[in-house]
């Protein structure tokens, strides 16, 4: 199994048929940032650059709050945010879905591009807007999800 697959069917109740993991927006420019400070100006200058980043990229209130790593999933009737945990080699799937909505509740779904992390944008019919970051390992689950979303 590679490092970005994961089936999240058991939490889903439901066949995945695609799905990526993902990090709230704003992570890889938090974690430039505290590298960058820690080069430059040590400790105070890490803390710094975290602080400055985490201003600049709040994740947006409509996205599920999910901690550091989750993992979207897309079974034939829904979109889902399943929690995620890191563990010491890969990333692990929980049983718990944090948020769920029916896919003919999406309106649009878009990948960017980005250097470090492409930032992935789900739009439901409510207007709700959920945002996160993508992994560049995991461009490739990300384009499936795009696509199972009508993208």
């Amino acid at each position: 199994m590679a490092m970005f697959d994961a089936d999240a069917s058991h939490a889903l109740g439901s066949p995945q048929i695609a799905g990526t993991w993902v990090n709230p927006k704003g992570w890889a420019k938090k974690m430039v940032g505290g590298v960058a400070g820690r080069e430059v100006a040590g400790a105070m200058g890490q803390i710094a650059a975290e602080a400055a980043a985490k201003r600049g990229s709040q994740p947006s209130p409509e996205t599920p709050n999910f901690g550091k790593i989750g993992f979207l999933a897309v079974s034939d009737s829904e979109v889902a945010l399943v929690k995620g945990k890191q563990g010491a080699f890969k990333s692990k799937l929980t049983d718990e879905v944090l948020a769920r909505n029916p896919r003919t509740d999406v309106a649009s779904a878009e990948l960017g591009s980005g250097k470090l992390a492409l930032p992935l944008t789900i739009t439901f019919n409510s207007g709700e807007t959920w945002r996160f970051d993508i992994p560049r390992a995991a461009k490739k689950t990300a384009d499936h999800v795009v696509s199972a979303l009508g993208g």
